[in-house]
């Protein structure tokens, strides 16, 4: 079962695209972009997935990601997903974007249609506690508005609310305040009616951009080199950039975390607590591709052991890359074959065919792609009796051969525990 948002958009189309697996075994098409190119994407569809458990987050953000994110900041008034971020740390999560959309009706409908897709919210495969769209979890939280430069309070039943009736067109924008992301919206500032302690900023707007920039102008950059092991401390990161040979936006970019090095310095502002990166640049991607694989054969259990995926894909006579996406959690096999680079990891006990006989027996879920509404089954063959279709093109759907069938996607339901 996979889903495929890049038609969305021709902004898609200057993109790669891959595919990546979440917890409830969806696979998703992502958009093959750079750290920084996400960073920068606006009005986007985009997903959190934790390495480990493959359990994901699902968002929109009209705002640039990086703002929106804020490296997990931007989620500490997120019951589920704040939590999840302080056991497990930001750097556990892979971000990946999905699609860029043209409007923010796409945007909602595709984040409906994304969350119920990798098991709904509230499930045990998801942090989200909504469905998406207009329906985000606080956005039925009160507010209080206070408009700036007047000081004038209005009082609002929910973001939504507050947007609706000061005619803006990001429904979020108000919340977006609320919880912290953002200054104001439209020349007003917003908190959460029963929090009494926020106080409305003292600089908003142009002001604000102004004395950002002096903030950053004036804060001291440290550069480490990573040979060395050499300190020093700049005023500025025009004048780190001067005298270390390397463009001033290249320091910024290492000094806000977007980059690992620039010529073998690592840069942070001065009062950052980081320490720098063990490894960076060749030597960490060495140290990537010297990793040992270990390969089992599905269909006869057969195991063998490689000193990286690259051999492995080699000497199997599978495609590049193939080992490297199944050991890191984005394919289940490649040509029969699993990795890991666990060597006491189990394989999958079903793959292809028995993957298909455990559809045909099991309650499935089917996504109506018009409207995102969600319907369960008992089986594949009723939900085929009942929809009008073939058992075997649903089958094929749940096993990933297929995207969708006749307006329709398809997924094994979640077993449901009767305790």
């Amino acid at each position: 079962m996979k889903l495929d948002l890049t038609h969305l958009s021709a902004k898609n189309k200057k993109y790669k695209k891959r595919e990546i697996v979440v917890a409830n075994g969806a696979t998703f098409t992502v958009l093959a972009m750079t750290e920084r190119e996400m960073h920068k994407a606006s009005s986007i569809l985009y997903v959190h997935v934790q390495r480990d458990t493959k359990r994901c987050y699902i968002g929109i953000t009209v705002m640039d990601a990086g703002d929106r994110w804020k490296g997990g900041i931007g989620y500490e008034n997120n019951r589920r997903f704040g939590r999840a971020i302080k056991k497990h740390g930001w750097d556990s999560f892979c971000s990946y974007v999905l699609a860029f959309a043209d409007d923010r009706d796409a945007l909602n409908n595709a984040e409906i249609t994304t969350i119920s897709f990798a098991g709904g919210h509230k499930s045990n495969f998801t942090y989200n506690l909504s469905p998406g769209g207009d329906m985000v979890a606080e956005n039925d939280k009160p507010l209080v508005g206070v408009l700036l430069g007047t000081n004038r309070e209005r009082r609002f039943k929910s973001g939504t609310d507050a947007a609706r009736q000061l005619g803006m067109s990001n429904a979020d924008m108000p919340m977006a305040v609320a919880r912290g992301e953002r200054t104001s919206v439209a020349g007003w500032w917003f908190r959460f009616a029963d929090d009494l302690t926020v106080q409305s900023p003292k600089s908003w707007g142009e002001d604000l951009r102004v004395e950002s920039v002096r903030r950053k102008q004036g804060k001291k950059i440290i550069a480490i080199n990573y040979v060395t092991g050499e300190k020093r401390i700049f005023q500025t990161t025009a004048e780190a950039g001067k005298l270390l040979g390397v463009h001033q936006s290249a320091v910024s970019m290492v000094a806000k975390g977007e980059n690992f090095s620039a010529k073998g310095w690592w840069f942070k502002f001065d009062g950052d607590t980081r320490a720098a990166p063990e490894i960076h640049g060749q030597k960490a991607g060495r140290l990537k591709r010297d990793k040992k694989v270990y390969a089992v054969q599905l269909a006869s259990g057969q195991k063998r052991e490689f000193r990286n995926c690259t051999v492995a894909d080699t000497e199997l006579g599978v495609y590049k890359g193939a080992a490297a996406s199944v050991a890191s959690g984005e394919r289940t096999s490649a040509a029969d074959w699993w990795f890991s680079y666990e060597n006491d990891k189990a394989p999958p006990k079903l793959f292809k065919g028995a993957l298909v006989a455990k559809a045909r027996s099991k309650a499935v879920l089917v996504v109506h792609l018009e409207n995102g509404r969600e319907q369960r089954f008992d089986s594949a063959k009723v939900a085929a009796e009942t929809l009008g279709l073939s058992r075997a093109a649903i089958s094929m759907v749940i096993s990933g051969k297929r995207k969708s069938i006749k307006g329709y996607m398809f997924r094994l339901a979640p077993v449901v525990s009767s305790h």
